[in-house]
């Protein structure tokens, strides 16, 4: 009985020496690692990746390195292993901007220089260009990174391969416009802004349908229209009126003819009854001569007044008739 409770004793100090071990050792790992130590870290496994000839793997972590605590040594490696890549836009960025953090005497300056000339001439350039008078656009990205309006019109520097352009306006209107650069080329690219969209057409209301039967347009309303063709009738009757007593005139002025060669049968031998007969056989005829002239003006105005009044459909005609005494015409007009 006494081992057992030992044991059971040694036991539960185990367990608590083991509890205050692991609370002592826990706030010292959950203590962030100093940037320096973990950049340094990751510089050592670029340097590794470098070593095996794998610059594809070492980019990544140079770069994580340069973030965590920037340094000469780090950029001037990524640099590198960029240009043996052929990535030569970047690697020519990354030895200018190593240029500028070196000092005279630096064993690296005349290195960077050298990889500065030998790059130059072996970058692409891309040039975005806008038709004249076209609007800016909002947003501008080249590889889904955002660029300054500032930049239009400017050589952009890019590593040969292909690249996306998109230019975004209000409206959402976007213009997409992929191109491959290769090395020491200069490509332009022309940026046409799309057409805003049309706004809606306005609906506009059903007009009211006409009527199946329809004896043709409907005649304006009108005073100088209704009054002209009334003056057309008027003139037009009486005419007409005119040309029949012209007819019936005319055809007393042959009977009187007739009586007048039984009455005076010679000139010279001619009663009082033949003279009388030839003056009223020259009255007719002078008579039908007039009321003739004047019938037919009467008729001629009054057809120019009638058709050259279109409100009104309607159909004149001049047709001859009887009348008493004699021949005649009548001026019909039908609606």
């Amino acid at each position: 009985m006494g081992l057992r409770q030992a044991r059971g004793t040694r036991a539960m100090r185990c367990a608590a020496l083991c509890a205050v071990l692991c609370a002592m050792s826990h706030p010292a790992s959950a203590q962030p690692k100093d940037p320096k130590a973990q950049a340094q870290e990751l510089f050592e496994q670029g340097r590794a990746a470098v070593e095996a000839q794998d610059c594809a793997r070492a980019i990544p972590l140079f770069r994580r390195s340069q973030a965590a605590y920037p340094s000469r040594g780090t950029l001037l490696n990524l640099a590198q292993c960029e240009a043996d890549l052929g990535r030569v836009a970047s690697a020519w960025q990354h030895f200018k901007e190593l240029l500028t953090q070196l000092t005279p005497g630096d064993p690296r300056l005349p290195i960077t220089e050298q990889r500065i000339r030998e790059l130059e001439p072996r970058v692409p350039r891309l040039v975005v260009e806008l038709p004249e008078g076209a609007p800016a656009p909002a947003e501008l990205l080249v590889d889904q990174v955002p660029l300054p309006q500032a930049s239009i019109g400017s050589e952009l520097p890019l590593d040969p391969g292909n690249h996306a352009v998109v230019a975004r306006w209000p409206g959402g209107r976007q213009t997409d416009a992929p191109v491959t650069l290769a090395e020491g080329a200069r490509n332009v690219v022309h940026l046409e802004p799309p057409p805003a969209a049309a706004p809606p057409p306005v609906p506009v209301p059903d007009a009211p349908q006409a009527s199946a039967i329809s004896s043709g347009p409907p005649p304006t309303p009108g005073a100088p229209s209704s009054f002209k063709r009334t003056l057309g009738f008027v003139i037009g009757g009486v005419g007409a009126a005119a040309l029949g007593g012209s007819l019936i005139t005319g055809g007393l002025a042959l009977g009187t003819k007739g009586d007048l060669e039984k009455e005076c049968p010679d000139p010279s031998r001619c009663s009082d009854d033949g003279m009388s007969l030839s003056s009223r056989g020259q009255t007719l005829t002078t008579t039908s001569t007039v009321l003739g002239a004047i019938g037919l003006a009467g008729i001629g105005a009054g057809l120019v007044l009638l058709l050259t009044a279109p409100e009104q459909r309607s159909s004149v005609a001049l047709a001859p008739a009887i009348l008493p005494g004699g021949g005649g015409a009548l001026l019909r007009s039908r609606f």
